[in-house]
Formats: C-alpha cells, structure tokens, sequence
C-alpha cells in the first residue's frame, strides 16, 4: 500500500530519507522548537550569505551614490527608506543578493535535513509529480489576474492615476529573474519549512496561521511597514498556503508569490512591499492610504483584498474540481485492474 509521508510525499522516493541509527523526533512534539531552531538557522545563514555576496556590488553602488560621506561612512542623512530604495535600484546587487538568499535557504535546509532530521528540499514540494507544470501556469496567471481586478476598482473610485511606464527590456527580465529567486526562497521558507513542520505537530489551522504570521514579520524592515501592511501580507500568507494545501505542492505557491510581485511591480507599476518599482505602466495612488496602500503598495491597502478574494476562489474553485476527479480516476483504475 502506497503510505502518505510526513512532508505530504508518499512512501519510496519521496519518502523523507533517513540516516541509519538515528532517531526522528516524533512529529507531535517539539514542533514549535524545530520552527524557532529553523529560524534561527536561517536568520544567521541568509544574511551572511547576501552580504558575502552582494557586498561588492553593494559598495561599489554606495560609492556611485550620495549615501557616503566624505569619511567614507553612511552619510546620516541617509534613512532606511532610501537606503533601500538605492539598493533596489541597482538591478546586478539585488539579483546577487537574491540568489545569494535563495542559496542560503537551501542550506538552511540541508542543515536542517543532515543535523536535526529535517525533511530535504525535494520532500517540502519540489519534486516533479504529476500536475506540477499546469499548477504552476495557473500560479503564474492568477497574478495579473489580480493586479489587474485591483487596478479597475482603484481607477473606477477615482484612487489612483496612470501613465505609460519607463522600464526596459532587460530590467524587465532581471526583475523577473529576482523574483523568481525571491518566491523559491520565501515560499521554501515559509510554506516548506515552517508550514508542513507546524502541520505536522500542531495541525493545518496552526500551519496556516503561524506560517502567515512569521511571513507578514519577515517584511517589518521594509520602508513604509504598518499595521494594515501587516494585515495584507498575513491574508497573502493564508493565500499561499491555500495554495500549498490545494496542491500539497510548492508549484502553485512559488508560482503564484512570483506573479504577485512580478505582476504589482514591473508589469503595473505599483510599489512591491515598500519598494519602489518602475513597470509598464506607472501608478500614483491618490486616495485614502489606508485603501490603495501609499507607498507600500497595495498589500498595504485594504483594496488588496479584492485581489485575494478573487485568487482565493480561483484555489477554492481548484480544490473542488481536483476533489470531485479523484473518486473517478479511482473508479477508471480499479476498472482498468478488474476489481
């Protein structure tokens, strides 16, 4: 009998390996103390990877800006909010930083997986099962999809202007690029990792929850973070692991995290997450903050909510459908058997 593994593999190949003579924690305890072992793990490599990394093309962009002093230190009239912005600017630092981060989670999680029993990476939902292409164009559609759905309510209440964009080609396509790296290494993170660990000890309200709460907090240093920025990236977090729960899979969450940003930044032009992002059209929200998001983006708007509703039924809708095919492909096989 083919058994159901403890990552949502099933026994054999996708079955989480384990090396002989040691013992694995059983899933009902300690899951909290594996999260927080995670994290901490995490938080020490991710960032000491980035800065390894990027820290020569992150120089030289200081060097070029007005963010250094004559002493050669950060000037103090340079805050966080710029600081970052100047960053983000410089396309080749933020790609080296983001693969730099997306290698770092994946140590993270094979010293996880050598030391502490952990799952490996392929376990968490990146092995090629069947579906898994579809899955991901449904993630890679849905983005658009609602950007666009929060654009119309956004220009229909008179809350935002538009004008044509600035980016080019090939911004574009390193854009597209950086977050593809930034949804391996947050959804591996977040609904890998912290989700399945937290499903399989406290269950899947406590996975769902607690994996959105650690996501929303990951991004409290960006500029511009507030309370209802919290709020929209905790219901994005719920979304993703809709995502991950509907497929038991990462396709569809990586897939669908990287349309969000790719579509809210370089394709409409709104702010992704406190940073400023040229795209193919260019937005000025103009009404009330706390609905178009401000300078945050839309994930600090109440108007976000619009997006999410219509791709969390697109998911539910999903769900439902593959639930209903199961009975049948089961009924076709024990007929195609004999049984």
């Amino acid at each position: 009998m083919i058994q159901q593994s403890d990552y949502g593999g099933t026994a054999g190949s996708d079955q989480v390996r384990m090396r002989p003579g040691r013992r694995r924690v059983s899933p009902g305890r300690g899951a909290i103390a594996q999260v927080i072992l995670f994290l901490s793990i995490w938080g020490t490599i991710v960032p000491l990877c980035a800065i390894l990394a990027g820290w020569g093309s992150i120089a030289e962009t200081l060097e070029r800006s007005d963010a250094l002093g004559p002493d050669g230190k950060l000037s103090p009239d340079v805050d966080l909010a710029q600081l970052n912005t100047l960053l983000m600017s410089a396309t080749g630092a933020t790609l080296i930083v983001a693969a730099a981060t997306a290698l770092g989670t994946a140590l993270s999680v094979w010293i996880m997986q050598r030391f502490f029993q952990g799952p490996s990476l392929l376990d968490l939902g990146l092995r090629r099962r069947p579906g898994w292409l579809p899955d991901t164009v449904i993630g890679l559609v849905l983005g658009p999809v609602m950007f666009l759905a929060i654009l119309v309510v956004l220009l229909a209440t008179g809350w935002a202007s538009t004008g044509p964009g600035t980016i080019e080609a090939g911004t574009l396509l390193s854009a597209f690029v950086i977050y593809v790296l930034v949804a391996f290494s947050e959804e591996v993170f977040a609904r890998g990792w912290v989700l399945q660990v937290l499903e399989r000890g406290r269950g899947k309200v406590w996975a769902a929850v607690g994996s959105a709460v650690v996501f929303s907090i990951l991004h409290a240093a960006n500029p511009g973070f507030s309370v209802t920025a919290l709020l929209g990236l905790f219901l994005a977090g719920l979304l993703f692991a809709q995502a991950y729960f509907v497929t038991r899979q990462l396709w569809l969450p990586i897939a669908l995290h990287l349309s969000w940003n790719f579509s809210e930044g370089p394709l409409f032009g709104f702010p992704v997450s406190g940073m400023a992002a040229e795209g193919l059209l260019t937005v000025v929200p103009t009404g009330p903050e706390v609905v178009t998001g401000g300078p945050f983006g839309p994930e600090a708007g109440l108007v976000v909510i619009v997006g999410i509703a219509i791709a969390s039924g697109a998911l539910y809708w999903l769900g439902r459908r593959r639930a209903d095919r199961a009975p049948a492909a089961v009924s076709e096989e024990r007929e195609t058997v004999g049984v």
